[in-house]
């Protein structure tokens, strides 16, 4: 109980403790004794009119949407999201069709007419060429599309296992394209019952597209980018961009891409081997011997081989008239 005339103020208390910073704080908020408070009733004058900006529009006095709340009820009453949801900015303008690249070979045929050792080959000897289908898929799930088959020796049956690898891989679902890279005997096309004009040669001369020098065999699920033995000197044709940009169609529109590089010991096509594998990128390669051959040149030809397709080889596949081992 409080006694006298002596009362407990704390405000005034708190006044008597404040620091120099908050009276300071205090004096820099409060009301300037200069300013006087127009009377009521006077005109202030008014400030310059803003310019607009060229997307901006300001609404006059007697403009019906002066009021800016207003307008925003107006346009939200109208609209399907009038609710308490915002629209998105997505939904003020419809997404245009995503751009896609296609690919479409302008000759088709409906099948292939494969060499009948081929058929033979797959027949007797698909089991054996499993393990490299396998291999060949991983490969492609890790990017590497790009393989090429090299026989050590001519008459080895290069051509053949590509054939015999294709079909194999295009039975498993995949898009598969092969390319005759055989640029010293290139016969692909004839072999594959094919009379065809245009090759890759027309191709890497800028003479025609890629699409109209690719043949796609709708039963088989197989395109085939041949050679047409129009230049003698493809050397120079496989250092034009076109040798990279025609690769990287093939690489973006198929799984799998087999170059036939036929065998590099024959006259120039070592060095379109070579070029090749820089131009196009080439992944993976695979090399094609005889089983029968031992001897010492054979050991040779394949160190000389090896060091030209360096880390991309996978391994050799033996092949004989009897017999495949891998």
């Amino acid at each position: 109980m409080l006694r006298g005339s002596t009362a407990w103020h704390p405000a005034a208390e708190s006044v008597n403790r404040m620091s120099q910073i908050d009276q300071a704080f205090i004096r820099a908020y409060a009301p300037d004794p200069e300013h006087v408070a127009p009377p009521q009733g006077a005109v202030l004058p008014m400030a310059a009119e803003p310019i607009p900006a060229p997307h901006f529009r300001i609404a006059g006095s007697a403009d019906a949407y002066a009021d800016t709340a207003a307008m925003q009820r107006e346009l939200l009453a109208g609209s399907e999201f009038s609710g308490a949801e915002r629209r998105p900015l997505s939904t003020f303008a419809a997404p245009g069709q995503a751009a896609t690249a296609t690919f479409e070979p302008v000759f088709e045929v409906d099948a292939f007419r494969w060499p009948e050792n081929a058929d033979c080959l797959l027949a007797a000897h698909s089991e054996l060429l499993s393990p490299v289908v396998e291999q060949l898929l991983s490969a492609s799930e890790e990017g590497q599309s790009m393989v090429g088959i090299a026989g050590l020796r001519s008459g080895v049956g290069c051509s053949m296992v590509l054939m015999c690898l294709a079909r194999l891989l295009a039975r498993t679902g995949k898009a598969v394209a092969i390319v005759d890279a055989n640029f010293a005997s290139g016969t692909l096309a004839k072999q594959l019952g094919l009379e065809f004009d245009t090759g890759w040669e027309d191709v890497l001369a800028g003479r025609v597209p890629l699409a109209e020098a690719v043949v796609s065999s709708i039963e088989d699920r197989i395109a085939l980018l041949p050679l047409s033995g129009s230049d003698p000197a493809p050397g120079e044709l496989l250092t034009s961009i076109q040798t990279s940009v025609s690769a990287g169609v093939l690489r973006y529109h198929y799984d799998l891409v087999l170059f036939d590089l036929g065998t590099p010991d024959e006259g120039a096509q070592f060095e379109v081997v070579r070029k090749l594998l820089e131009y196009c990128r080439i992944d993976a390669s695979i090399l094609v011997a005889d089983t029968a051959a031992t001897d010492g040149e054979f050991t040779q030809a394949v160190d000389q081989l090896m060091k030209l397709l360096g880390p991309t080889c996978l391994g050799l596949i033996g092949n004989a008239s009897a017999s495949l081992t891998s």
